[in-house]
């Protein structure tokens, strides 16, 4: 009995997928995060606001 003829187009098409889901999820890991740096602006803010407050109530 012959074997089944198993199309090669079949193989690479799968291969490519296979390929370019790596691709996919290496770029995706590769790309860092950026943080904001906004929460860490408006904590120095106010903690410079409360050191003057706190400055100006013993002083007056």
């Amino acid at each position: 009995m012959a074997d089944e003829y198993e199309d090669p187009s079949g193989s690479t098409m799968a291969f490519r997928a296979y390929m370019n889901r790596q691709e996919q999820e290496q770029q995706a890991e590769a790309a860092p995060v950026k943080s904001s740096n906004l929460p860490l602006i408006i904590g120095g803010v106010v903690a410079a606001v409360a050191v003057v407050a706190v400055v100006l109530f013993f002083v007056l």
